[in-house]
């Protein structure tokens, strides 16, 4: 027992390690977490500063669950020409019982073409992972003991180039289009994640992050005064991972009222792939205030990991405060024609 028990172990390890590359961070609502989805979407906000905040856990049922953590602050450069705006983003991730930690920080900045209509953004981000994770409950299969008929921590594991930290410098960029229309804004954007592919790997050999490339859109618009529907669209790839999110919102626009509720919403988000079958829908409801937006999802898994995780995926919930916004608004001035 105690024999299978250390091989799973090792066989975990290697599966977050993998899937450390081939899925990297991600999030069903993808449009509540900003700066993980365009380092383009620095500043495109209505309002002076901005802070995000989105939490990720899953595959709880499988053991120990998967927490993935982010958290921005970005805020208009008033006083710098060109419509310059910056930031800072915080991304943590926890992976299972061999305590797989990896953290990156980021400074994320953007330079903007804003007109009455439109909004053009350029970003950029830049900044340093980290990645550890501890032994203390591995073993290996040099450590294995005849005499004993069982495992034994005391041995040398045989490793002699396996390193229990990393530290890499990471890349992004992205680029974003912004139309606002009579009905509600439309948004489209790229952006390439680790685009220097730095070496986040335990044994330094090279084999490291690979460029991540996403396409995103997203049109809120209102069908009447009282209803609004938001689909989006998220397509990511990765080496040969694909992934593919699609999202569909309902909302209900509210009166004025004592609380501040602009708008309550619900929807479903459907995760699938460019070349496997569907893996999950996650249904998501919200409420946007006035300086707030608060969002909650859960992924069902209807995938053949289902067998094993018993349909329950992941949970999300994300908090998103907007400050007032100190720009000056275009103002048609009326004058006499002669």
């Amino acid at each position: 027992m105690v024999k299978k028990k250390n091989i799973f172990v090792i066989f975990l390890f290697l599966q977050c390690s993998i899937l450390s590359v081939a899925q990297d961070v991600h999030f069903s609502m993808f449009n509540m977490s900003p700066l993980t989805l365009n380092p383009a979407l620095t500043g495109v906000m209505d309002s002076d500063f901005r802070i995000a905040n989105i939490y990720r856990t899953q595959w709880k049922t499988l053991g120990d669950p998967v927490n993935t953590f982010a958290a921005s602050y970005d805020q208009q450069l008033y006083f710098l020409p060109n419509n310059i705006s910056a930031g800072i983003i915080l991304v943590s991730d926890k992976s299972g019982g061999i305590q797989l930690v990896e953290n990156r920080v980021l400074l994320s900045t953007s330079i903007k073409h804003i007109d009455i209509k439109n909004t053009i953004s350029a970003g950029i981000q830049f900044g340093l992972g980290t990645k550890t994770f501890s032994t203390r409950d591995v073993t290996y299969p040099e450590q294995y003991s005849r005499e004993i008929g069982q495992f034994n921590p005391t041995l040398p594991n045989g490793e002699t180039a396996l390193e229990l930290s990393s530290m890499y410098f990471d890349l992004n960029i992205g680029a974003l289009y912004k139309r606002r229309t009579n009905r509600g804004p439309f948004t489209i954007g790229t952006s390439v994640f680790h685009v220097n592919s730095p070496d986040d790997s335990f044994f330094k050999n090279g084999d490291g992050l690979k460029p991540r490339f996403v396409v995103h859109m997203d049109y809120d618009f209102n069908v009447t005064k009282t209803w609004s529907i938001r689909p989006s669209l998220l397509v990511m790839t990765l080496s040969k991972a694909q992934e593919v999110v699609g999202t569909m919102q309902l909302g209900m626009n509210m009166q004025p009222n004592d609380l501040n509720i602009k708008r309550i919403w619900g929807g479903v988000a459907v995760r699938s792939g460019i070349e496997r079958n569907s893996d999950a829908f996650a249904p998501m409801i919200g409420v946007d205030l006035k300086h707030f937006q608060v969002g909650a999802s859960y992924d069902v898994t209807f995938s053949t990991l289902q067998l094993a995780n018993d349909k329950r995926g992941a949970f999300e919930v994300s908090l998103i405060y907007n400050s007032l916004s100190s720009a000056a608004s275009a103002v048609q001035i009326p004058c006499d024609r002669f």
